[in-house]
Order: structure tokens, then C-alpha cells, then sequence
């Protein structure tokens, strides 16, 4: 993810392997996201979002601050109050941007938190 904002190095301690981490972590973030969008789901809950993405919450809303900063995900008011984060089409842009250029892996595939 060349283009990844600035501001996510301020959310790792770590070297090289936490920021590999965390590139994969958001690229899989932008992949559910994609995912629910295809299942007919404009946007998904920050519950189900966590459990597909295999993220602590925590970790999750961290995240999440990140790619809207970008302005790859927005977060919406659903009904019951529920939070709900759906993908921009910028967000659309850059995870076709990262399937073109090769730089998902496996942990983007369609597996995780199914």
C-alpha cells in the first residue's frame, strides 16, 4: 500500500513487520468492506466488520480512524444506533489499485471471518 497515509506509522510500535502487519490488516479492512458490498450490503456493522476482519475492536476502530482520514471508508449512523462503516469509492479505487499492483496476499482472500 504505497499510498497509505502518513498516520499509520503513529499507530505502530514496531519495525518493518508491524507495518507489513498493518498494510495487511487494512487491506483487509478495504477487502470485507468490498465483500459486503457484493453480498448487497451498502455497509456493515463495526461488530460484523470486526468478526470478518478477525480484529479486535480496539484495533478495529484504530484502524478505521486511519482509512477515513484517507477518505477510503465512512462511518454512517445506522438504525439502533449502530455504527456502520461502508467503502468510498476512493477506498474502491485503492483496493483495485493494491489487486492490480500485486500487493495483497493471501490474508485479503476471501476467508477470514466467514
Amino acid at each position: 500500500m504505497d499510498d497509505i497515509p502518513a498516520n499509520v506509522g503513529a499507530n505502530v510500535d514496531g519495525g518493518s513487520d508491524d507495518l507489513a502487519q498493518t498494510t495487511q490488516d487494512l487491506a483487509r479492512l478495504l477487502q470485507r468492506l468490498a465483500d459486503g458490498r457484493r453480498e448487497g450490503r451498502e455497509a456493515l456493522s463495526l461488530a460484523r466488520l470486526a468478526k470478518r476482519s478477525a480484529l479486535p475492536m480496539s484495533t478495529l476502530l484504530r484502524y478505521l480512524s486511519v482509512l477515513t482520514d484517507a477518505g477510503w471508508v465512512a462511518l454512517d449512523d445506522g438504525e439502533r444506533g449502530l455504527s456502520l462503516a461502508r467503502l468510498t469509492p476512493a477506498g474502491a479505487a485503492q483496493l483495485d489499485s493494491l489487486r492490480n499492483t500485486g500487493a495483497t496476499d493471501a490474508t485479503v482472500g476471501n476467508d477470514v471471518g466467514r
